[in-house]
């Protein structure tokens, strides 16, 4: 016979989905995909407003928001995102859909990296 109790185990408690955020509106089917990319390379993303449910209240725009409404909002995730230094991060296009890891694209025009795909 074991001494000890057996340890109870705790239910999990998740957050509330109202206290999830984004730091930006698009995703990657799987993590690492940009692992594999070189500078010239380009991957679609997927806008996580499409996948979550109660969008809007994780910072994200609804699906039936304007490309204005959406860039303005990936614009403020942005300047979070960029407020901290994560390893190895890239740039996406909240409107085409498409990421690539050459940081100095950020904050230029999409049709200026539409030229080079």
């Amino acid at each position: 016979m074991w001494p000890f109790k057996k340890k109870q185990e705790a239910n999990p408690q998740f957050a509330p989905s109202e206290q999830i955020s984004f730091s930006q509106v698009d995703t990657t089917e799987r993590f690492g995909d940009n692992s594999s990319l070189d500078a010239d390379d380009w991957i679609k993303t997927i806008p996580l407003n499409s996948i979550v449910s109660n969008a809007q209240s994780m910072g994200l725009p609804p699906v039936s928001a304007s490309e204005e409404d959406v860039y303005r909002i990936a614009e403020r995730l942005s300047r979070l995102r960029e407020s901290v230094q994560i390893p190895n991060d890239g740039v996406y296009c909240p409107i085409c859909h498409i990421a690539n890891v050459t940081l100095t694209r950020l904050r230029t025009p999409c049709k200026v990296w539409k030229s080079v795909t």
